[in-house]
């Protein structure tokens, strides 16, 4: 069921309506919940070539909801206006936005900026909010950055979210959840598009996995934990995915030319992929060294980043890296979601889980700890994905070089939701080696303090990984495997139990 929105048009060019087409249809393949629909042409008064932003909003009353989308600039050299359930946006002059780019404007730059502008004011408009309600005058990424310094609004464009404050402004006027996540999902869009990458707009075939839950059984042996069992009957298990799950033999991607990589990297591979980036756009040869420690290997990604420049190539080699076309997200991922947990939490950067989760599944990374955990706890019947360690489409998020790893180390909101999790609910990692020494080993011992009041730990793990996780987290109790694909087998098993 959609909520439709009235679009009236003035003074397109036939270019502008070509632009405006392309980005109408990137906002309703995005999501099924808003529609705006084309109802003609409105005539709007101008001054000196301008819309005249003030007589404007004088004719608008009774449109609600409504948008009026113009070719012509508006008078105070705005993009964008929204007053009493009513927007205006002007297609004029966006080029101003990629001035500051210093290889010239992405091919898809009309589409992302049109899609930034529509986004917005449906947001406002669904709000009945105006201009000075919600809006940054500093600009940190949020839809609703001001961007007095219009190039500016490319850097919104690359971050493209709602911040928590606004998402919370948002819902106290009437906003509801499911219109948030549409509109994310039209950011997810504009991320790809300022980047110069193809959205995927079609999402792995629907498979039916009832006959392998019905046939599944565990290997001979192999006992699962009755406290874990217990924890899915009762709706209290919380779990967390590592990238071993996005390797699994039956998870499928395919990566657009000239990448010639076939599957998403293992945790040593990224160097060598980031290397390949840097020869790539800036023509420069760097063989990543052989380290013999985490902050070494740390290190060197430092120089990768800075090498390909923060706001310039970086982002797009962690698109290139991350974000290959997700063919079949495999049967593990899938049974995660057929699992009633109370959330899902995961440090990958990559798109396999959320190609695995039902429509309409929520996505936050650790800039929007607050309202993740928020959901957590009213988010009844639903499960979220929380990404914490970002998403490969906001590099702005992605945590993966030592300086990124220091950052997240100072987010009180990201640090509180994870202990929260750690401490109060039963947990199960999967997909996980469990030696990373940085923020998630600190928060397990954080939790640990907790004594008697801490959820309990369980991690399904290669057996040759066993002895030193005991070793190292005596509170995690591990469930071995020999093969990967015993861990579909054990989710089969939980989903049963549940």
């Amino acid at each position: 069921m959609f909520r439709e929105i009235s679009l009236y048009t003035n003074g397109l060019d036939e270019g502008q309506r070509v632009q405006l087409a392309r980005a109408l249809d990137h906002f309703h393949d995005a999501q099924q919940t808003l529609r705006l629909v084309e109802k003609g042409h409105k005539d709007l008064p101008l001054v000196a070539g301008c819309v005249d932003v003030g007589a404007a909003f004088q004719n608008f009353e009774g449109w609600s909801p409504s948008v009026v989308i113009t070719g012509s600039p508006l008078s105070d050299n705005w993009f964008t206006h929204t007053e009493s359930g009513c927007g205006l946006m002007t297609l004029a002059d966006w080029e101003v936005a990629f001035l500051a780019e210093p290889q010239g404007l992405p091919v898809a730059a009309p589409d992302a900026n049109i899609l930034t502008s529509i986004s917005l004011v449906t947001l406002m408009v669904l709000g009945q909010l105006g201009d000075w309600d919600v809006l940054h005058e500093k600009s940190i990424g949020c839809l609703f950055d001001l961007c007095i310094q219009k190039p500016e609004r490319a850097l919104k464009m690359r971050a493209a979210y709602v911040c928590s404050s606004c998402t919370a402004k948002l819902a106290m006027n009437g906003v509801s959840s499911v219109e948030i996540d549409a509109i994310n999902a039209a950011l997810d869009r504009v991320r790809h598009l300022v980047l110069g990458r193809r959205p995927q707009t079609t999402l792995p075939a629907v498979l039916d996995d009832e006959k392998f839950l019905n046939d599944a059984r565990l290997p001979e042996g192999m006992r699962i934990p009755p406290q874990l069992l217990e924890a899915c009957r009762t709706r209290s298990l919380s779990v967390l995915v590592g990238s071993g799950l996005s390797l699994q033999s039956d998870v499928r991607v395919k990566y657009e030319a000239p990448l010639q990589w076939s599957k998403l990297p293992f945790w040593s591979e990224v160097p060598s992929r980031m290397a390949e980036s840097l020869n790539r756009y800036r023509g420069k040869t760097e063989n990543p060294r052989i380290t013999d420690s985490l902050d070494e290997f740390l290190a060197d990604l430092d120089f990768f980043r800075e090498s390909l420049g923060d706001a310039l190539y970086y982002p797009r080699a962690i698109l290139d890296i991350f974000t290959p076309h997700i063919v079949n997200a495999g049967l593990a991922n899938r049974l995660l979601f057929r699992l009633p947990l109370r959330s899902l939490l995961t440090t990958n950067y990559d798109f396999v889980l959320q190609c695995a989760a039902p429509p309409g599944t929520p996505v936050y990374t650790w800039q929007e700890a607050r309202p993740a955990r928020e959901f957590l706890v009213g988010g009844v019947g639903r499960r979220s994905v929380v990404k914490i360690h970002g998403c490969a489409s906001r590099s702005n998020t992605v945590v993966l070089t030592r300086v990124e790893y220091e950052r997240l180390a100072q987010q009180q909101e990201y640090l509180s939701l994870v202990r929260s999790v750690f401490e109060h609910h039963t947990v199960l990692f999967v997909g996980f080696g469990l030696n990373d020494p940085r923020d998630l080993d600190h928060v397990l011992r954080q939790a640990r303090l907790a004594g008697a009041a801490e959820g309990e730990k369980f991690a399904l793990l290669p057996e040759q990984r066993c002895s030193e996780v005991r070793d190292k987290f005596p509170q995690i109790q591990v469930i071995p495997y020999s093969e990967h694909d015993q861990i579909s087998k054990i989710l089969a098993t939980l989903v049963a139990a549940s």
